[in-house]
């Protein structure tokens, strides 16, 4: 059987026909304490924990005002919530009272109808928040749960690192950018850099489903374009209306001597040689989850060449806001010679992203980044 456990109210008030009229007016409904000194009240409310304080202003010693102030000074006991209870009828009293941290305020003599209606509004009050916290914990802890299970989920351990550099980074556990690399049976590879919309859980949830569709069809010899067009289908049925997917794809041949190229409405594919020439490559479509159907053909076919470098990326970086000026973003042509510098000076493609991460200041102030580096050679230069 549930049996509901009773509120429990502390009444402090050095006048015994105070405490006595208190306690006959509550006690039917809830569980009283009593105290006649403030220290004692402090000492009694820390340990007890009630869900409500009664506090008279005016005891020897350590008045209702001091009382007040040391309970909300305690981290213990700063969560309770206090009415005080005076003779005085000034407004400047009443002021005194909340300043310090009381709720409520209820003048002598006391009226029983009025101390039944105030202490019945304040735990009521304090049962809804309580009720309230446990919801938001629990809705906390399963969140918290869910985004664990979304990143193992995301961070597959069939990703083929070869020929591949990236380097990703979000404010949050799951970010909405996604990285998948494989090399088919036939040797041929497939590189995809994918975007859904907004960064943390809502755009990290349909990240598993493409994981999954994109390795399983790679194992199966399937062509890009075929994989494609079938996740396009896929996240159209199941994706809200306001939740879609940018994708950079790049099926490059098992001899590395062609490339095709597909970019849904995403920041420009670029290649780069040791010239330091870069040709850029423009979406060609809308992103994937918005049509029923997407033309799948290729976008751009390539011939390929020694030493060349292609880069994926997500607009997180080129669209960073400079935390000096709001005016300036990070953009194209200074990611351009970021990306020549750490190839010249061979250092971790992530510390383009820390770059970036530096020049926006905030970590509040970047979206989810994304960056990806495919090398053409073969040689491993």
């Amino acid at each position: 059987m549930n049996i509901l456990k009773r509120a429990v109210i502390l009444a402090v008030d050095d006048a015994p026909e105070i405490l006595d009229i208190i306690k006959a007016t509550l006690s039917g409904l809830y569980d009283i304490k009593l105290a006649t000194r403030g220290q004692i009240a402090l000492k009694i409310a820390e340990k007890q924990q009630p869900d409500l304080i009664l506090l008279d202003v005016v005891m020897p010693d350590f008045d209702g005002y001091e009382t007040c102030r040391a309970l909300k000074a305690n981290p213990a006991t700063a969560h309770i919530p206090v009415i005080m209870i005076s003779a005085g009828s000034k407004v400047n009293d009443e002021l005194v009272g909340l300043e310090a941290g009381a709720i409520d305020y209820i003048t002598k003599p006391i009226s029983t109808v009025i101390l039944k209606a105030r202490v019945k509004s304040q735990i009521e009050l304090g049962a809804t928040r309580n009720a309230l916290a446990e919801a938001h914990n629990k809705i906390s802890q399963e969140r918290e749960n869910l985004e664990q299970i979304v990143f193992k989920m995301r961070n597959n351990s069939d990703f083929n690192q070869q020929y591949v550099r990236y380097a990703t980074q979000s404010p949050e556990i799951n970010s909405g950018d996604l990285v998948l690399s494989a090399i088919s049976p036939e040797g041929v590879q497939s590189v995809i850099v994918a975007d859904f919309t907004g960064h943390g859980l809502p755009a990290a949830i349909g990240g598993p489903l493409v994981t999954y569709v994109f390795y399983r069809r790679i194992w199966e010899n399937v062509s890009l374009c075929h994989i494609i067009g079938e996740i396009n289908t896929l996240l159209e049925k199941i994706l809200p209306i306001n939740i879609f997917m940018g994708l950079l794809a790049v099926e490059v041949s098992a001899n590395r001597k062609q490339a095709k190229l597909w970019n849904y409405g995403m920041e420009d594919i670029l290649l780069y040689d040791t010239d330091k020439n870069w040709q850029s490559y423009a979406s060609q479509n809308v992103a994937l989850g918005i049509l029923s159907e997407i033309d799948c053909a290729v976008h751009y076919d390539l011939s390929l060449s020694e030493q060349q470098l292609i880069y994926l990326l997500t607009d997180g970086m080129t669209e960073a806001v400079s935390s000096e000026d709001a005016s300036k973003m990070f953009g194209m042509p200074q990611l351009k010679e970021a990306l020549i510098n750490n190839v010249q000076q061979g250092k971790p493609l992530g510390s383009i992203l820390e770059d970036i991460m530096l020049f926006a200041g905030n970590p509040e102030d970047f979206d989810d980044m994304t960056l990806l580096e495919l090398r053409v050679s073969t040689n491993g230069k």
